[in-house]
């Protein structure tokens, strides 16, 4: 993924990580969310589903697992109105579809990447969750319901969100964690204008089989034998 488009393949937030200096102050609630990043950047496997919060359509999944060399193994899934994705890769072969057509890579070609806990997927990393104090306009921290919520809302332009159509003019991220802190699941929502009407994408996050990822399927293969047939 990225092609896990954020609010994908319709409305997409840039994960922006921090930067190494100049970091500014903490917004509302960013100590909760730093700490939910890093421990989802310390998962040896998990699932990821991005599920439109308008429609209940799931549409987009990624699943990843670390093997005993640390060598990342993944498979993702998106589709949108206008395009539809699917990659699988173990660290010597990669197999893509895009729209139709399916490629296929292995460890030594040029286009090949072997991903590893040293240099990240960008989805198997912590920019999954999006936290730049720099760029938030508005943050709050709030206790709901037994646990917490924040929400911290962006300036899209400098985040660099996208719609597949129109302009973005705004973006929001909000984390739900239980009384303990701990990351329940989050929304992003991107508000864009589109031929002079307003549009709204909504997505929810959750992560879940965290380190209990057993096989992870090659999701390229329905189309590969579809082509056959």
């Amino acid at each position: 993924m990225r092609k896990f488009v954020r609010a994908l393949l319709a409305g997409l937030s840039a994960a922006v990580m921090l930067g190494s200096c100049g970091e500014p102050e903490d917004k509302a609630g960013g100590l909760l969310v730093k700490q939910a990043r890093e421990d989802y950047a310390s998962l040896n496997s998990a699932k990821v589903t991005m599920t439109d919060m308008n429609s209940g359509e799931e549409e987009q999944c990624f699943t990843f697992k670390y093997d005993e060399k640390d060598t990342l193994i993944f498979s993702y899934y998106g589709k949108s109105d206008n395009s539809e994705y699917a990659q699988f890769n173990n660290g010597l072969e990669c197999f893509t579809y895009e729209n139709g057509e399916v490629k296929y890579s292995v460890k030594g070609d040029s286009d090949f990447v072997r991903y590893t806990r040293k240099m990240p997927h960008p989805q198997a990393d912590e920019g999954l969750l999006i936290y730049t104090p720099k760029n938030i306009t508005s943050a709050k921290e709030e206790t709901i319901d037994g646990g917490i919520k924040v929400t911290h809302v962006y300036d899209a332009q400098k985040i660099g969100a996208k719609v597949e159509k129109g302009e973005v003019t705004g973006f929001t991220a909000e984390y739900y964690f239980d009384a303990d802190g701990k990351l329940e699941y989050f929304t992003e929502t991107t508000t864009a204008e589109t031929d002079g009407k307003e549009q709204t994408y909504a997505y929810r996050v959750d992560i879940t089989e965290k380190n209990s990822v057993g096989t992870v399927e090659n999701t390229v293969k329905q189309f590969m034998n579809d082509k056959a047939g």
